[in-house]
């Protein structure tokens, strides 16, 4: 019987030539090719969750749940930054050392930061989601039209690569560096330092029990606190960077309606689906952009003004020689620094180009209902705002420039006043 069925299906498909030509169209490398850019910012993307999982916070996850990893890791950073304020009131009350509230406060920084991102990645998972969706999406459709949008998914896929890899070996080097600066103060000067500066109440650190408990705790910390920001930073540099994309696919968009509208005779149906397909793109780029910066509103905040006290607290830590890793760690804040205000160029510049291109476009070869959209588009596009530090200032570098200028300030008022 089983003969019979199998006969029966190959003689079906000997009279249906037709599924065996779509099987063979389907499997056409042409085909097979056109994906190839959703797999790789899939790839790029994956390897940034690799450490979300290890943390516990896979929070782009449709299915993500709180785990005991997740509570875990809540708990080593309440912890973290308990002992840090034991620290800093014993180097004040007890040993009148006033050095110690500099030493912990440039760690302590980063661990707000950690907090902070943790805290909006488990409260707004659901904006985590919506981005990444979009993304794929926009990899998905576009990686099937013309080589004109293949350029440009290549261009924001290289972008990516570029960001993270320097982003993940800036913080594979640092941690390695505060990891094996106590290390080599062990071998080469034969003196015990602590790589981290909070230490835990009642424990005996001149012992080798006390010592080891508390370096093996700061190696923890430091691991899923290097790793822990790396994952909330190229997310954010993910995120921030597909608004260029965005606004290139829209530009090329307007380039064919240009194209269109200089052809005689104009098609008028075809210009006006191409034109509401413009209208909707300009709609997925106001929301985007805007989903981007009400989501890392907090973080970025958060993120520049820790920053700014640690990198002052670090350089007065090396102009007393009170900390050894300090000159690696003052490279880490600097660079972050700058990435993020340069964030903030990134998406201006971007706002400015949709105006640009929407003045730049043949709107006068439409007529008065076609021009009343893009009339609207323009009126949208020059409301729209960049990213800021917590309202207060523009994230920019021009920002970032003050901000060095007042961080030398800060520094040389500080070494005064300790000398």
């Amino acid at each position: 019987k089983d003969f019979e069925n199998t006969a029966t299906i190959c003689s079906g498909w000997q009279k249906q030539p037709s599924f065996i030509l779509r099987s063979c169209k389907q499997m056409d490398p042409s085909t097979i090719t056109n994906s190839k850019y959703s797999k790789q910012f899939e790839k790029v993307f994956n390897f940034t969750r690799f450490f979300s999982e290890i943390c516990g916070a896979d929070v782009v996850s449709e299915d993500y749940r709180m785990t005991w990893v997740t509570w875990s890791l809540i708990g080593l950073v309440n912890g973290a930054i308990v002992f840090t304020f034991y620290t800093m009131y014993v180097g004040v009350a007890i040993n009148n050392d006033w050095s110690e509230i500099l030493k912990c406060l440039c760690m302590f920084g980063t661990g707000i930061q950690a907090y902070a991102k943790l805290i909006n990645g488990l409260t707004r998972k659901d904006k985590f989601c919506f981005l990444t969706k979009e993304i794929n999406g926009i990899y998905s459709t576009y990686e099937l039209k013309s080589k004109n949008y293949h350029k440009l998914l290549e261009q924001s896929i290289s972008l990516v690569k570029k960001l993270i890899t320097i982003l993940l070996s800036i913080v594979v080097l640092v941690s390695l560096a505060i990891i094996g600066t106590p290390i080599f103060y062990s071998i080469v000067f034969k003196e015990r330092i602590f790589i981290m500066p909070f230490l835990f109440p009642y424990i005996d650190y001149e012992t080798d029990f006390g010592y080891y408990l508390t370096s093996a705790f700061h190696v923890v910390c430091v691991f899923f606190g290097a790793f822990g920001n790396f994952v909330s930073d190229s997310w954010c540099f993910v995120f921030a960077t597909h608004i260029p994309l965005i606004k290139n696919v829209l530009q090329a968009k307007f380039e064919e309606l240009d194209e269109m509208l200089e052809e005689e005779p104009q098609d008028a149906s075809k210009v006006m689906d191409l034109l509401m397909d413009i209208f909707k793109w300009h709609q997925k780029y106001i929301v985007f952009s805007n989903t981007v910066k009400e989501l890392f509103f907090w973080v970025i905040f958060v993120q520049v003004s820790m920053e700014f006290v640690s990198i002052v607290c670090t350089i007065v830590c090396i102009f007393l020689g009170i900390w050894p890793a300090a000159p690696v760690f003052l490279i880490y804040s600097f660079v972050l620094f700058y990435f993020h205000c340069a964030l903030g160029n990134l998406v201006e510049t971007s706002n400015d180009d949709v105006t640009l291109m929407i003045y730049d476009s043949c709107w006068y070869n439409l007529n008065v209902s076609q021009q009343k959209m893009i009339l609207i588009m323009l009126r949208e596009s020059q409301q729209a705002e960049g990213m800021s530090i917590g309202g207060v200032a523009p994230l920019s570098m021009s920002t970032a420039l003050q901000l060095t200028k007042t961080i030398y300030t800060f520094s040389m008022m500080f070494r005064e006043f300790l000398n």
